[in-house]
């Protein structure tokens, strides 16, 4: 299909999800803007495909690369219009989750400007993300709120905190890089600030900082953040203790029984952190015990930054002592712990946070964000804004489908794709599921039943050979009327 046939079917169809995301994109000149749309258009329908190979001819190509070299178009203003749409989709609720976390975007080789070291391997930089999800236990993924990039200096230069003491002043100078969890919270309320949506930040123990903690509590941010240092606190007879060894003195509250996801080991984590090392799944009881804490401000700190915070805490563990790495979570929150029904809410909105961890997959694996051939930070990062939409639509998809495989498979793909599921024998139900649709779209990829769930890259080009099929079929539909 080329360009020119393309754009005469474009009135007659209406956009496709992705290019939605970019309406209201302000670029200071309306052929940039027309361009990111062409060229949006291009790669949702070929997402996992290199950048030469989805843009179909010459003249997309030419008009690609000049778009992302551009220094005068900026990942900020590409990003906007999603951050807006998403903002626009926590409306709908009353209450969202916002889930924080960082990834590293690495890339082979070197020599591409502005990138930093991120393992023996090449170059690369890094990525924190705030991704909304509802709070009403769909933990559907409404996109992402902000994003802050980032690389790190080749040597010489260190972001990590400095010896001595630390106050607020000096907190909100520093470049140091455990900052980003406040200023993700920041910006996330910033989009949200005039919706009147309550926001709950959601955080892995990387976001385990008193400073932290002290800045949300000090703007009244509600939040939910897995501990990773076993803070001093005072009791109510004014003794000192370590929280876990606290809690654990507290009744059991609540049980679950819950089924373990199996996971591979992280190559790039911290080898001390249990998250890095690999587990097979398996089906557990956790024991949940809740108690109110003041923890103790750590040194050094200074004395602008409040002594004490009170804080509720959770304490998640699992019952069989014999299991090599037993889940065993710390999760400090302001929410409240009156009741069994509250202390379950908690570790629930917890577990919403792999919903981050699946957009990573995604980005990286669904769309190959990490294969690009670009040679530059500030073209990686325009690239960057125009995959985040996808990567959110392919993992909307999934998280749907998987979570709540009852759903209609409206609510995961257009009437147009379903119709070419069902003439592709796929799909052979009159009323499919979200479920059936899933798998559907994995069939279309290659993937087979018997090999179990499928994975994000059979997912990937599955979706992209159904957009494709959908926009030959609008666009065959686009003739017909017009004949």
């Amino acid at each position: 299909m080329d360009g020119a046939a393309w754009g005469r079917a474009r009135p007659i169809f209406m956009e496709l999800d992705v290019v939605r995301e970019f309406r209201g994109l302000k670029l200071g000149d309306w052929r940039r803007e027309q361009r990111v749309r062409r060229i949006v258009e291009a790669l949702q329908v070929r997402p996992a495909e290199s950048f030469p190979k989805a843009m179909a001819t010459r003249a997309r190509r030419e008009a690609f690369y000049r778009l992302v070299e551009n220094e005068e178009v900026t990942f900020a203003a590409l990003f906007a219009p999603h951050a807006a749409k998403t903002a626009e989709r926590c409306v709908e609720h009353q209450t969202v989750l916002v889930v924080h976390d960082t990834t590293k975007f690495s890339f082979d080789g070197e020599g591409r400007s502005g990138l930093g070291k991120i393992n023996s391997a090449g170059q690369g930089f890094l990525g924190h993300f705030s991704i909304a999800v509802s709070a009403d236990g769909k933990r559907e993924p409404l996109g992402a709120l902000a994003v802050k990039t980032w690389s790190r200096p080749e040597r010489g230069v260190s972001t990590r905190r400095k010896k001595g003491e630390l106050s607020y002043a000096d907190v909100r100078k520093s470049k140091r890089e455990s900052l980003r969890w406040y200023e993700g919270v920041a910006a996330a309320e910033k989009q949200l600030e005039d919706t009147r949506v309550a926001a709950i930040h959601v955080m892995d123990s990387e976001g385990d900082d008193y400073l932290t903690f002290a800045l949300l509590a000090e703007k009244a941010q509600r939040f939910v953040i897995r501990g990773y240092h076993d803070r001093l606190m005072k009791d109510a007879l004014g003794q000192t203790s370590k929280v876990k060894d606290f809690v654990a003195t507290s009744i059991i509250q609540a049980r679950r029984s819950v089924k373990l996801s199996p996971r591979k080991k992280q190559l790039f984590q911290q080898k001390s952190r249990k998250r890095a090392q690999s587990r097979e799944g398996r089906e557990t009881q956790l024991a949940i015990r809740a108690e109110q804490v003041e923890v103790r401000r750590p040194t050094p700190v200074k004395d602008d930054v409040p002594k004490t915070l009170a804080l509720n805490v959770v304490h998640v563990r699992e019952v069989d002592d014999e299991v090599l790495e037993p889940v065993d979570w710390l999760l400090y929150t302001t929410e409240p712990i009156d009741t069994r029904e509250d202390i379950l809410r908690i570790v629930d909105i917890y577990r919403a946070r792999w919903v981050v961890e699946e957009f990573f997959k995604a980005l990286k694996t669904g769309c190959a964000f990490e294969k690009r051939q670009l040679e530059s930070m500030h073209t990686l990062e325009n690239a960057l804004a125009l995959f985040i939409p996808m990567a959110w639509g392919l993992l909307r998809l999934r998280v749907l489908a998987r979570e709540h495989p009852e759903f209609s498979a409206t609510t995961v793909l257009t009437p147009t794709q379903i119709k070419i599921l069902r003439k592709k024998k796929l799909l052979s139900t009159s009323k499919p599921s979200a479920q059936q649709a899933l798998l559907a779209v994995a069939a279309l990829g290659g993937h087979i039943v018997a090999n179990g769930s499928p994975g994000w890259m059979v997912l990937g080009r599955g979706y992209e050979d159904l957009l494709m099929l959908e926009a030959g079929f609008l666009l065959a539909s686009a003739r017909n009327d017009q004949s």
